[in-house]
């Protein structure tokens, strides 16, 4: 079975649309009865926030990992 890659911005995309639909149903949810435009405000804000960090995270790995695998491509040429 072959894994499935994801470009970086579909991945932070699909990791918002996510986020952002989880806000919604638990804000959804709450029994005290929170108005739709704030529902709406504070799931975006919060899932805005939680991809952001997601995003240099990602991107942190994902330069540590090339680096890495140029320092084995080295030490493999010196062997």
């Amino acid at each position: 079975m072959e894994k499935i890659r994801l470009k970086p911005w579909q991945l932070y995309a699909s990791m918002f649309i996510l986020l952002f639909a989880i806000g919604v149903f638990i804000r959804w949810r709450d029994p005290r009865g929170v108005l739709w435009g704030d529902n709406l405000l504070q799931s975006s804000i919060g899932a805005v926030m939680i991809t952001v960090g997601f995003v240099i995270g990602d991107r942190h790995r994902r330069k540590n990992k090339k680096y890495q695998e140029e320092v084995k491509n080295r030490l493999k040429d010196k062997e």
